[in-house]
């Protein structure tokens, strides 16, 4: 039918309005996929996840199952790092084998033929408690 003026069909039904807005909101929601250029650029140690992606297909099934895989094998490569290469048991526990630089030996050479290494050495001190001489 005919409306009268100033009244529109939106007004005589606003849970159809309602509706409409819910489903607006709706599609704004909904989850959208990414473009490459726009996916965060995250990796596995040395490995780039595209190619997790593309050599991978097990591995990466679904997103729960990439992010726990992803931390295993994150969390093991960081304790073999630290375990079984950095933490080498007695490697660099003195400093007999490292490098003198030029200047440190030109100090010391300076040093020794003033006689001043001698003093230094023998004033030194070796202990933080004080000793008793026996």
């Amino acid at each position: 039918g005919i409306l009268p003026l100033g009244k529109s069909r939106d007004s005589q039904r606003p849970h159809l309005r309602n509706m409409s807005l819910l489903r607006a909101a709706g599609r704004l929601a909904e989850p959208r996929l990414l473009s490459l250029g726009q996916v965060n650029k995250a990796s596995i140690p040395f490995v780039p996840v595209d190619w997790v992606f593309r050599y991978f297909p097990y591995f990466c099934r679904d997103r729960v199952r990439f992010m726990l895989r992803f931390q295993q094998i994150s969390f093991f490569c960081g304790f073999g790092y630290f375990y079984l290469y950095a933490h080498t048991p007695y490697k660099a526990d003195n400093y007999d084998h490292f490098d003198e630089s030029y200047l440190y030996q030109y100090v010391r050479g300076n040093m020794e033929r003033s006689g001043e290494l001698e003093e230094n050495l023998r004033i030194k001190v070796r202990h933080f408690y004080p000793q008793t001489e026996e």
